[in-house]
């Protein structure tokens, strides 16, 4: 799996503040992930286990950084409590028990349904495959006007088509992905 991960000052000080304003203990293994990456984008990135299959939008990171930790809340049921570490773009979490270090798919539409993926962080993130940013998302304005031209939709382009490319040029040129290994 690639990311474009967030990065991090004072790693130490900032996951002792969340673990203790929330009363938990954090995994090692997410501990180190966290140290490393501080969670990340990871574009055009999928997973299929368990007869689960969705996108992977961002892993959450700690402080002020997009996909924030410090603002989704700790996951509860009867049982055990689950820390959200990724977020896929209908609105579900990839959340990991912290009683069992276990992953699991929490479907935002079926309050408290965890659906255990069978894995641990690390397996779940070498399950996760990801397809780098598209060739096309990198076309300069001019390119996308040739293309549309060429295809005889060239009536279609406006100012503000030619100001959603340019975002879109900006956003992508902007990441860097890096494979993840922890």
């Amino acid at each position: 799996m690639d990311i474009s991960k967030f990065g991090i000052n004072d790693f130490d000080i900032q996951i002792q503040d969340y673990c203790s304003e929330r009363k938990i203990n954090i995994p090692d293994s997410y501990k180190s992930f966290l140290k490393k990456y501080n969670g990340g984008l990871t574009i055009n990135t999928k997973f299929e286990i368990n007869g689960i299959k969705s996108d992977i939008k961002a892993f959450y990171g700690l402080g002020d950084v997009k996909y924030s930790l410090n603002k989704v809340d700790i996951i509860e049921d009867d049982k055990t409590k689950y820390i959200p570490v990724a977020c896929d773009s209908f609105g579900n979490m990839i959340v990991l028990s912290l009683l069992d270090d276990t992953i699991y798919f929490a479907n935002h539409e079926k309050s408290n349904s965890v659906i255990s993926l069978n894995c641990n962080l690390k397996e779940f993130i070498n399950k996760c495959i990801s397809g780098g940013i598209k060739p096309e998302s990198l076309k300069s304005v001019e390119e996308r006007e040739a293309d549309l031209i060429a295809r005889g939709r060239g009536g279609i382009i406006t100012e503000q088509l030619r100001d959603l490319w340019r975002e879109e040029i900006e956003k992508y040129s902007s990441i860097e992905l890096e494979h993840v290994d922890f």
